[in-house]
């Protein structure tokens, strides 16, 4: 009994137990991570995560032991242990850019699972690093934060007015037209979002605009107004 104790404790106190128990860590809490992607089917998931975490992990544990025994090898040698580990949050980067997609009405999607890779590769290197409490309470931050945004975001929209987006293509036969109609969106206080001007036969303006405004009364006015103005051949509105 005292032979297995002592070679039990010669186990837990050796430097490869705590690099076994480091990646374990790491595999753990990246896994957590991943299994919430995973369960919203995206790209990246529990093997994505784990595979960061891990390497991270590996990278750190090589970067601080590197520095140790080259410390111990030579005075004359210092270096900084967490160097590698610096260089993988810069590089992790790369990995992230390729999960956010820019879809055709300019909406910008896969931000949350890049920031997911870029949280497992940090929970990665505070496990290697041996900070088991900051990556263990950094998890569950993270996972608590992605859980609760859903609730948040339903009660924002739903004390927040709803943004109407309107999309209007007038018709004019001067360029003065353009400046009166810019005019009037600066004085309802809407940001005009996209301007497209085509020349079009006989010299005739074709003026497309999109915007945001925040309710319909804004959005008839401003099409009773624009109608009003000399240069204004026709309009066409569609609002969504």
């Amino acid at each position: 009994m005292e032979y297995i104790q002592t070679l039990f404790l010669d186990l837990v106190s050796s430097s490869h137990f705590i690099i076994l128990m480091k990646l374990c860590v790491a595999m753990c809490l990246g896994g957590i991570i991943g299994l919430e992607r995973e369960l919203k089917r995206k790209p990246v998931g529990v093997k994505t995560c784990v595979i960061i975490s891990i390497t991270t992990s590996i990278l750190t544990i090589v970067s601080i032991q590197s520095a140790e025994y080259y410390a111990e090898a030579s005075q004359n040698i210092r270096t900084d242990p967490m160097r590698l580990a610096a260089q993988v949050i810069s590089g992790i980067g790369f990995l992230g850019a390729g999960v956010i997609l820019r879809k055709s009405n300019d909406a910008i999607s896969g931000l949350t699972t890049a920031a997911i890779i870029w949280a497992a590769a940090g929970i990665g290197i505070a496990s290697g690093a041996g900070f088991f409490f900051d990556a263990i309470l950094a998890t569950l931050m993270i996972f608590i934060a992605i859980r609760l945004s859903p609730i948040v975001q339903r009660y924002v929209q739903r004390h927040r007015p709803p943004d109407i987006k309107a999309t209007l293509t007038v018709h004019l036969n001067d360029m003065a037209g353009i400046s009166k109609i810019k005019t009037l969106f600066a004085q309802q206080h809407c940001d005009i979002e996209d301007m497209n001007i085509k020349d079009l036969y006989h010299g005739e303006i074709k003026l497309d605009l999109r915007a945001d405004l925040e309710d319909k009364e804004i959005l008839h006015r401003l099409y009773g107004e624009i109608k009003l103005i000399p240069e204004v051949l026709g309009v066409d509105l569609e609002s969504k």
